[in-house]
């Protein structure tokens, strides 16, 4: 990923916004906005960029989940899963994310691993039911929350390279 980001770099230096949106795409949140950072770029222009992204994504995510629970597979499955719907209830997961509750779809979203992030923070608050009035600004504050880390971190990185 570091050969592609330095590749980009010296081919469309003057072009930043070409290869962002592909690195967010096929990266995430944790691969754009740190080597936009390593770049030069600032947080000013960074956490706008990445929020918008990030919202603009919180409409597909719901709409897929909705397609999908409505399929004529999820009713064959949902069927069949019945048994196992009482060892659901009783997870662990189920049972942590409940307790979590709100602040869960906010952890979940600015966490910045595999698995996490808008497409996670969409499904927990949708798994949890939770009205798209109250999910929205939830999933936007995890998207600031986590850019902030991310960009915290990134600097830590470059205060340590700076010193050697």
């Amino acid at each position: 990923m570091i050969d592609a980001v330095t590749f980009l770099k010296q081919n469309l230096a003057d072009h930043f916004v070409i290869y962002f949106i592909p690195l967010y795409i096929l990266g995430g949140r944790p691969v754009a906005l740190l080597s936009a950072q390593f770049l030069g770029y600032k947080i000013t222009f960074l956490l706008p960029v990445i929020v918008l992204l990030d919202t603009i994504q919180i409409p597909f995510f719901y709409h897929l989940y909705g397609a999908i629970s409505k399929s004529a597979l999820m009713r064959r499955l949902k069927n069949r899963a019945g048994k196992k719907e009482k060892r659901f209830l009783k997870s662990r997961v189920l049972r942590w994310t409940q307790l979590m509750g709100m602040p869960g779809v906010v952890a979940v979203t600015m966490t910045p691993m595999k698995g996490c992030g808008m497409w996670s923070g969409v499904l927990l608050s949708n798994l949890m039911k939770l009205s798209k009035s109250k999910s929205y600004p939830l999933l936007i504050l995890g998207s600031v929350l986590g850019c902030l880390f991310l960009y915290g971190i990134g600097e830590a990185a470059l205060q340590v390279i700076s010193l050697f």
